[in-house]
């Protein structure tokens, strides 16, 4: 007991370390972006699953739109997903292993990174976590509520990422390669914890076939299957500056141990199978030149208790401990939040600039960015969004054929919508099936950018007949915001 409450207690310090250090640093792009797209709460969104915007909405709706708005549940995040570790090695390796392996999960740099800027990687690796430990339990004593627990976790996993997928086929390797657990696939347990990971699975392919698929077809067969070796020295360089370069040999040290003993130990084929594929995963990832961070950390954090059991001499233990320490804190000192280039001062300018441009209540100007980045923090700090049609962002990025963010799904200005039915008594064309209508034509923008004048996208100089510069604002990161009077809004020739 006295191990758990220090277990506690500790947890409790270090989140509101985390939610210290956040405080004073301002809301960075990504953060805005991702709370923008969960002010709208969705199954998915344009970047996947959509429980990690949902979560960023929730923070900066709660604590303000901030970094510590934007991040506040992921040191939870962090807080459950160590707790999640002790349970899991608790019965495998006794309390002060489990002690030792939570303390040595908060050493990392990429559990540390994760817990304090919002990705899908921490909750996945929490998820992951209390699906390892609910699954050892399960597997032990066939009781039902772990299995629920199990299914529980796998289904939480994939409301954040498509990379929780593996949990379940991974734990059916585990289950067939031994005779003690291969008899649990005549149980209903594990049957029952398929049945919440396949609804959400459902779920979001229901979504990808509302959506055109648009999780699915950022590649081909030929791009998914060349892997570029020459990427083999950054994908190391990263891996060693994620876990530290103390931590990631004695990673490849356990692994390698529990993989050579690998018939003989239940134990260690339990937690070896699992790091094992997340690995591969996150090489392939890698190799690839696809974002590796998530998988990368999940790999991490099931191979921890693989160091643990390690039979090494207390120095060595030392030297890890307190090398995967300062090199953590280096990387925190080193790793200086930049400016932002948006703040609520900036857009009260534009607001302003807005408001005294609008001479038509019925036709309001109406806003426009250079990218989702800069559309996300814009909209975010407005202080006032009456003038949005229902379900428009506040702010729209330029019209482009080329989908790259969540914007390219909302309603967009150059979109025609159906007109209004006409009157029984209106004569209507016979030749006409149905009739469209673009509700912003002839409205003016504020397009706000850093561009100048002679670098104006053709979507802007093209699509409206007139267009000036009204101000050039000077943001705290010291880039300079130009925003520019549209006129009558023609839509792009074609």
């Amino acid at each position: 007991m006295k191990t758990r409450g220090l277990l506690l207690l500790s947890l409790a310090l270090l989140t509101l370390l985390r939610w210290t250090w956040l405080a004073p640093q301002e809301l960075p792009p990504s953060g805005a972006y991702l709370a923008l797209c969960g002010h709208s709460p969705s199954v998915a969104y344009f970047d996947g699953p959509g429980a990690t915007a949902v979560g960023v909405a929730l923070g900066t709706r709660w604590a303000g739109a901030s970094a510590l708005g934007a991040a506040l549940l992921w040191p939870v995040f962090a807080a459950l997903a160590t707790l999640a570790m002790y349970l899991l090695v608790a019965p495998l390796m006794g309390r002060p292993g489990a002690a030792a392996a939570a303390v040595l999960l908060n050493l990392l740099p990429a559990f540390n990174a994760a817990a304090l800027y919002p990705t899908c990687a921490m909750p996945v690796t929490m998820f992951a976590l209390g699906f390892a430990a609910c699954a050892w339990r399960a597997l032990e004593t066939s009781a039902i509520r772990w299995w629920l627990g199990v299914g529980t976790c796998a289904a939480g996993g994939l409301l954040f990422g498509y990379l929780a997928s593996f949990f379940l086929p991974a734990l059916a390797v585990i289950m067939l390669a031994s005779h003690r657990w291969r008899p649990q696939f005549l149980e209903p347990g594990f049957w029952l914890a398929l049945i919440l990971p396949l609804a959400v699975l459902a779920s979001l392919i229901v979504w990808n076939m509302e959506h055109g698929w648009v999780h699915f077809i950022g590649g081909t067969w030929q791009t998914a299957t060349t892997l570029d070796l020459r990427r083999v020295p950054q994908a190391l360089a990263s891996a060693a500056f994620g876990a530290s370069p103390f931590v990631l040999p004695a990673l490849a040290v356990g692994l390698w141990f529990a993989l050579r003993h690998l018939p003989h130990a239940r134990p260690g084929k339990f937690l070896a199978l699992p790091a094992f594929l997340a690995a591969l995963i996150a090489a392939y990832l890698a190799l690839q030149g696809s974002p590796a961070e998530a998988a990368g950390l999940v790999a991490t954090a099931l191979a921890i208790p693989l160091v643990v059991r390690l039979p090494a001499p207390p120095a060595v233990v030392a030297v890890l401990f307190f090398g995967a320490a300062l090199w953590t804190a280096g990387g925190l000192a080193l790793r200086q939040p930049s400016p932002p280039a948006v703040t609520a001062g900036v857009v009260r300018e534009i607001e302003a600039l807005r408001t005294a441009g609008t001479t038509d209540p019925a036709a309001p100007v109406f806003l426009v960015a250079r990218d989702a980045a800069l559309a996300s923090a814009l909209a975010l700090y407005l202080p006032d969004t009456s003038f949005v049609p229902a379900g428009h962002p506040p702010v729209y990025v330029v019209e482009s054929p080329y989908a790259d963010s969540q914007f390219a799904l909302w309603p967009k200005y150059d979109q025609f919508v159906e007109a209004p039915q006409p009157g029984v008594e209106a004569a209507q064309d016979p030749f006409t099936e149905q009739d469209g209508i673009n509700p912003f034509l002839w409205r003016s923008a504020l397009y706000v950018t850093p561009q100048k004048a002679e670098d104006l996208p053709q979507a802007i100089t093209a699509a409206f007949a007139n267009n000036r510069l009204l101000a050039e604002i000077t943001t705290p990161s010291g880039q300079i915001l130009r925003v520019y009077l549209c006129s009558e809004y023609e839509t792009m020739p074609l």
